[in-house]
């Protein structure tokens, strides 16, 4: 058995046990899925690293996008978040439509031949809850930079 096909293995065998439904992403070893969170519905992505067959990376992103007028907030936010240095990292990106930007909480994990299979769900399941967290707090702080931002924009 390769890595690469331990990644998937793995990732197959964690969303079957875990109870999500899942859709395969287009490349080899790409899963999809959406949990329900407090702050809403957020869309995760599992895959085994294309470059790296040992490495599997988890993003997770709310099913929306934000105005791009709370970048500034966002920004500051996601450094906040960084620097406390935890386990997922918070990454504020562009979208196809230039009044709108993403949030995405991201971690990646080197997954050596034979690692226990708990340990694998158990790092799937630590990144999931933390990027439920920093949505939770990232949807606090969207609704009280709302609050102080005008609600018209000056026309001059």
């Amino acid at each position: 058995m390769t890595t690469g096909s331990l990644c998937t293995n793995l990732i197959e065998r964690y969303l079957s046990t875990s109870g999500l439904r899942f859709l395969r992403g287009e490349h080899d070893g790409e899963y999809f899925c959406v949990v329900d969170a407090g702050s809403g519905r957020l869309h995760v992505h599992l895959q085994g690293s294309p470059s790296f067959d040992d490495m599997l990376s988890v993003s997770v992103s709310p099913g929306r996008f934000f105005p791009g007028a709370d970048r500034a907030w966002l920004t500051r936010f996601a450094d906040t978040w960084n620097q406390r240095n935890r386990g997922v990292t918070a990454i504020v990106r562009g979208s196809a439509d230039s009044e709108r930007i993403g949030l995405v909480a991201r971690r990646s994990q080197w997954i050596p031949e034979g690692i226990a299979f708990e340990r694998f769900a158990s790092f799937v399941d630590r990144t999931i809850a933390e990027a439920v967290e920093l949505f939770a707090e990232a949807a606090v702080v969207i609704e009280l930079a709302s609050t102080t931002q005008p609600v018209l924009r000056d026309a001059s």
